[in-house]
């Protein structure tokens, strides 16, 4: 367990806005709709809030909503948000940092916890500029509620914020990715299990190590090191890429999948890969568990080419920085990353012409864990389409035939981005729970969706048996409420949204 310390607070301030993916995002060009006649959307609050990012339900009409620049957790009851904010944290909100997530205890409010991702702030206030982040500025807390406001509790984990990849690597020339340095690849995401552990997505944070399949980094020649801080090995400064899993308390659970691996090999690094659930993972914002099954589903961004919605397994490799998408479309990827979009992967250490050119040449260049094993996602898309909050509907609040579906929303707004921008996908699974179910569309028989090419991705060819709403803006959360509904968290719209069944016309008696 990592000792106790001490969040930063500070006053209200005004900052500047930053949008979750892009900057300076604005509302969505058009009002969000819902594809399916049955079903109906309608605004929960869309004043008071400033780029919101998640929403936990205490009671059915008293939520909390996070606020990733401002450090926020605002308290709303019965429709109104409450004058004091219950939590105030001094964030860095940079990119993609901020504050990203809050989830309950199981056992809420007997046991009185809140697990809280934010980015911190060196400054002791709020701030945007990229460098005013510690190393290992992203972290996960863990608060107490006293039925009012959140008190620190202990640190569960700390994790690298600072991407400071243009700076020299001694005994390399030149520097990486000139200019200024990089604040995205966070993930941020968490979850309790059904196993009632903590599950934590940190995305790869640029680096080019070990959990990146790179056995001796992203260098040719010696020193074989990540970047300036390290590596290749996870190391706290490199372990990113991840998905964790931990304890209530932040210890790693003994029956994690690398929990022998991580004891063999002892230190900081052997206790970092004790904590790892799964790895090879590039960036996502979107993770929820099947209640039906139990498994835990995750989405993860493209670069360019091959967004992907993952069933995790536990020790899964999900292959990146070697492949993206199925191993089958690995000489695809490869060409789209070599010749579209200025042929980068945005860690300039690792160029994609350095991409194996046979499915089985990637697969041999894979670091596997002991006990790791590689899994093809359970659907892609060609290119970027840029998948968000996820979570799965069970009961039948939308109707019976929604029971069970997966719904994915969109990191990127149709002001930004046109063509799917700001959308809503709804997936059904197959019967036994273990993969999608494409049957409604046999050109994802493959199960690609092989969108068009265009300069901002974001296309819906062959995913339009998937599309179920549109206009909602970058949502970073969806989540099912106490009464069954599905509550979207708009980040661009500062608005969060209700979908529901559209009652049934009243018919007049003659």
């Amino acid at each position: 367990m990592n000792s106790p310390s001490t969040a930063t607070t500070r006053p209200t301030a005004a900052k500047l806005a930053l949008s979750f993916c892009l900057s300076f995002a604005s509302a969505d060009t058009t009002p969000p709709a819902m594809l399916d006649p049955n079903l109906q959307v309608t605004t929960v609050i869309n004043t008071g809030l400033s780029q919101p990012m998640g929403i936990v339900f205490l009671e059915i009409n008293d939520f909390l909503v996070i606020e990733k620049a401002s450090g926020q957790v605002k308290r709303v009851i019965n429709g109104v948000i409450q004058p004091t904010p219950v939590l105030d944290l001094a964030v860095n909100s940079a990119s993609e940092r901020g504050l990203l997530s809050l989830v309950l205890h199981p056992d809420f409010p007997k046991t009185p916890y809140a697990y809280i991702r934010w980015t911190e702030s060196s400054t002791g206030a709020d701030s945007t500029v990229t460098l005013e982040t510690p190393l290992l500025g992203n972290r996960v807390d863990r608060f107490v509620w006293n039925g009012s406001a959140f008190t620190q509790d202990i640190n569960i984990v700390r994790m690298r914020s600072l991407q400071t990849d243009n700076t020299p690597v001694p005994g390399h020339p030149g520097t990486n990715n000139a200019g200024n340095p990089a604040g995205n690849h966070n993930g941020g995401v968490m979850r309790f299990g059904p196993d009632r552990k903590l599950y934590i997505f940190m995305g790869d944070q640029g680096r080019r190590g070990w959990l990146q399949n790179l056995t001796n980094g992203p260098f040719i020649t010696a020193p074989l090191v990540d970047d300036t801080f390290g590596g290749p090995a996870p190391d706290n400064a490199h372990l990113a890429g991840v998905i964790l899993r931990l304890n209530e308390d932040g210890t790693s659970p003994a029956d994690n999948p690398f929990f022998a691996a991580g004891a063999g090999l002892g230190g900081e690094v052997g206790a970092n890969i004790q904590k790892i659930f799964s790895y090879g993972h590039r960036n996502g914002f979107g993770m929820a568990f099947d209640p039906a099954s139990g498994w835990l589903w995750e989405t993860e961004n493209a670069d360019d080419a091959y967004s992907e919605l993952n069933r995790v397994v536990p020790g899964m490799n999900g292959g990146w920085i070697q492949m993206a998408g199925p191993a089958s479309r690995l000489a695809d990827f490869k060409l789209i990353e070599t010749t579209q979009f200025n042929n980068a992967m945005q860690q300039n250490r690792f160029p994609p012409t350095r991409l194996a050119y046979t499915a089985a040449s990637a697969q041999a260049r894979l670091f596997m864990l002991p006990g790791a094993v590689y899994v093809d996602p359970e659907l892609s898309w060609r290119y970027e389409i840029g998948p968000a909050g996820t979570t799965f509907v069970s009961g039948t609040a939308l109707g019976p035939e929604y029971d069970g579906t997966l719904w994915i929303g969109s990191a990127r707004s149709n002001q930004q981005v046109g063509a799917n921008g700001g959308s809503l996908y709804r997936l059904k699974l197959t019967p036994d729970r273990l993969h999608i179910d494409t049957s409604a569309d046999p050109r994802l028989a493959d199960r690609v969706a092989d969108n068009l090419f265009r300069n901002q991705k974001f296309e819906g060819t062959e995913s339009e048996t998937l599309q179920i709403g549109t206009g909602f803006g970058i949502t970073p959360s969806i989540e099912r409420g106490p009464d069954g509904n599905l509550y979207v968290v708009s980040n661009t719209d500062n608005a969060i949204y209700r979908i529901s069944r559209r009652p049934a016309p009243i018919v007049a008696p003659n």
